[in-house]
This record gives structure tokens, C-alpha cells and sequence, in this order.
């Protein structure tokens, strides 16, 4: 299996353990993660991230989500 793939499943792990009600995109390049989609608070956003940098192996996290009805 593909390091990057390995990589994006453990994120994906790690967010269903934390917040399996979300439907984020994951994008690994590298031991660089990026996260796209829409979730409904600034703390689900920030949740998310810290997900993502505590997954081991993960050195950068570019976080794209946005916030639900926000103007």
C-alpha cells in the first residue's frame, strides 16, 4: 500500500474515533495532510486539525474547512 494512503487511512481512523458524524475530504501528499469540507462550529474545525496533527507521521496540516452558513 501507497505511504500516502497509509497515512490518510490513519487520519480518517483517528477522526471516526473523535468525530464519526463528519464528512471531511483528506488529501496526503507526502507527510502533508490537507482537509476540505464543511463542518458546523470554529471548535469542530479546530477539533479536526488537532486530529490530524496528532496522527503519527503527519508533519504539516493545511486546513481548508469551512464553516457551515457562515457569510
Amino acid at each position: 500500500m501507497e505511504i500516502n494512503q497509509i497515512l490518510k487511512e490513519k487520519v480518517e481512523n483517528n477522526l471516526d474515533t473523535n468525530l464519526a458524524t463528519h464528512k471531511i475530504e483528506i488529501d496526503v501528499f507526502g507527510n502533508e495532510v490537507t482537509l476540505k469540507g464543511i463542518v458546523k462550529t470554529y471548535d469542530e474545525k479546530d477539533k479536526i486539525e488537532e486530529i490530524a496533527w496528532n496522527t503519527f507521521g503527519v508533519i504539516s496540516v493545511n486546513n481548508e474547512l469551512s464553516i457551515e452558513n457562515e457569510n
